[in-house]
């Protein structure tokens, strides 16, 4: 598993090589879903997945639910509100809640080959890798 702050590293360094482009799902290739491994540098024992979508939507799913919500932010920023859940409940809500809070939380994205990294100024992050791509988007 790569460690998060090798990612950024990474990412970082392909960064550089080219304009980066304006939104979060500019960046992601079409229809990318990515699965969280790691939350604030420990993985996670749950799934949960996010998707950015060019039009600034994000969908996904935790571990009971499935989600949507709006990304407003130019990249390298985020600013996701309007998080809206199904209701289901599961033995996995605690970490689903805080799955979901801490979304919200995040202030900066960086993408760079199959991996997403999430952070914000309080120091927490989520880590993301590519898992599929979705056959519906080009």
């Amino acid at each position: 598993m790569i460690r998060p702050t090798l990612a950024l590293a990474a990412v970082s360094i392909l960064a550089a090589c080219a304009p980066l482009p304006d939104t979060v799902g500019e960046a992601a290739p079409a229809g990318t879903v990515y699965r969280l491994a790691a939350f604030n540098d420990a993985p996670v024992t749950f799934g949960a997945t996010v998707r950015l979508l060019n039009d600034g939507k994000v969908s996904g799913a935790g571990p009971c639910n499935t989600y949507t919500a709006v990304q407003k932010a130019p990249l390298p920023w985020l600013e996701i509100t309007d998080l809206a859940s199904t209701r289901r409940t599961c033995d996995q809500q605690r970490s689903e809640d805080a799955f979901f809070i801490a979304l919200q939380a995040m202030d900066f994205a960086e993408i760079g080959g199959d991996s997403l990294l999430m952070t914000n100024n309080a120091g927490q992050s989520l880590f993301f890798t590519s898992t599929a791509r979705d056959p519906s988007q080009p």
